[in-house]
């Protein structure tokens, strides 16, 4: 079954009762989460949140990373500013708990109720999380105002509405998911950076009609975007799919087993992760020397020269490469998945169950993740490559509207699961619409 769909039937879908239903609940959901980017934290003077980040304070570092993840509500320092970081955070560090903690390995294999309760851990660890990053914030923005860092603890309102943010995103998200269509942290993520763009664009076009050149660099950036997108979208849902065999069982007078299936290893397997991990740790050196404006000058000028050289973007490259060899390996068992295969008499052709299936499926999952390392990587340098060469062939710096590798490939993929699940939903309702 062909996984893309054309707008009609698209369309056609919305004739479907339970999915229309499930779509206009989305929709909904949605609509909440961007009225509430616009509610203003409590006991927060919008004049002390304006002037850090106009004085530039909080204008890089983890500060952009954050409020490109939620939808531009850091910078209006609304109830959601956190967005769902906290939970993102939290189940990073579970899945690796998971991987190298053998007990809670055992609770998560008891089934449906050891999802739950390791579900339930990731919460609380995300609102833990949650305090710790908020608290993270109104400090550094009271910092940036020359306040002392204590001031805080006299605003504990304003901090236990950023908490209670992220835990009404997260009962959001798993009510979209219930309810709709799709992941729903996953949709309030690329809802948040699509509701994003119109405003750049208003922005930048404003700023054409003084300088024309930047008409010719939006159209550039605009046929970029077109082929990144295509790209994005053909590497997602490549996979090399391992022909799997099951033998023959006889059971009395049944025959069981005997089916031949397949096993897709996906050439990004570790999704937009490793970026995010990569992004996070060479923001930690920025965000540090944010609140040391006026110490350690020698070392503000070495990170500056850093960062506006060619090694910075190899850095960054490498960083992305080498997290999606570490992230892949600890999400993707190929040692838990011969050893099913063998408990199952399944059995690869050509290659003997146990060690030597694991062997090559190893093998294959390396070469594999090379090529999923190597097109993260491209994607993470991707806006700082576009931008030099739309500055190079246009003749002006394309400066609002900044064309995010890791935001498309966050939008697409989310686009295209929840297609996915459109799919089965007509499936399961008996329409064929997508088919056609």
């Amino acid at each position: 079954m062909s996984t893309a769909a054309n707008p009609q039937t698209l369309l056609q879908s919305w004739n479907v009762p339970e999915l229309q239903k499930r779509l206009k609940f989305v929709l909904y959901a949605l609509a909440i989460f961007v009225l509430g980017t616009h509610i203003p934290a409590p006991g927060m003077d919008p004049a002390l949140v304006a002037r850090f980040f106009q004085q530039g304070a909080g204008s890089g570092g983890i500060f952009n990373f954050i409020d490109l993840f939620s939808g531009g509500a850091l910078k209006k320092f609304s109830i959601l500013a956190l967005g769902v970081m906290p939970y993102i955070n939290a189940s990073i560090m579970m899945q690796l708990l998971v991987a190298v903690e053998p007990r809670i390995k055992e609770i998560q294999q008891e089934g449906e109720e050891g999802r739950k309760k390791i579900s339930k851990w990731t919460r609380y660890l995300a609102v833990a999380l949650a305090f710790l990053q908020g608290g993270g914030l109104m400090i550094s923005l009271y910092a940036g105002q020359g306040a002392p860092w204590w001031s805080v603890a006299g605003n504990w309102s304003a901090l236990f509405g950023l908490v209670g943010g992220t835990c009404f995103l997260m009962w959001l998200g798993d009510e979209i998911s219930q309810k709709g269509v799709g992941n729903g942290v996953s949709l309030i993520i690329a809802i948040g950076i699509v509701a994003r763009i119109p405003a750049t664009i208003w922005q930048e076009m404003a700023l054409a009609k003084m300088q024309p050149y930047r008409v010719v660099g939006l159209i550039i950036l605009l046929v970029f975007a077109i082929v990144v997108i295509a790209a994005i979208v053909y590497i997602q849902l490549a996979a090399r799919k391992i022909p799997v065999q099951y033998a023959r069982r006889q059971i009395g007078r049944r025959i069981y087993g005997g089916q031949s299936t397949y096993l897709p290893i996906k050439i990004l397997q570790a999704g937009v992760i490793p970026i995010i991990f990569a992004i996070s740790v060479l923001m930690v050196p920025s965000t540090i020397l944010s609140f040391l404006p006026d110490r350690l000058p020698e070392l503000h000028r070495f990170w500056s020269t850093f960062q506006a050289s060619g090694w910075y973007i190899l850095t960054e490259f490498l960083l992305v490469f080498i997290f999606t060899f570490v992230y892949t390996a600890v999400t993707f068992n190929t040692q838990d998945i011969a050893d099913n295969l063998k408990k199952n008499n399944g059995f690869i052709p050509g290659i003997r169950p146990g060690k030597p299936t694991f062997e090559f499926l190893d093998r294959v999952l390396h070469r594999v993740t090379f090529y999923g390392g190597v097109f993260l990587g491209l994607v993470a340098i991707l806006p700082v490559i576009i931008n030099q060469v739309v500055a190079f062939l246009a003749k002006a710096q394309i400066t609002s509207f900044w064309l995010g590798g890791t935001s498309l490939l966050i939008v697409v993929g989310v686009a295209l699961d929840t297609v996915q699940q459109m799919q089965a939903h007509m499936i399961m309702t008996h329409y064929s619409g997508f088919n056609k």
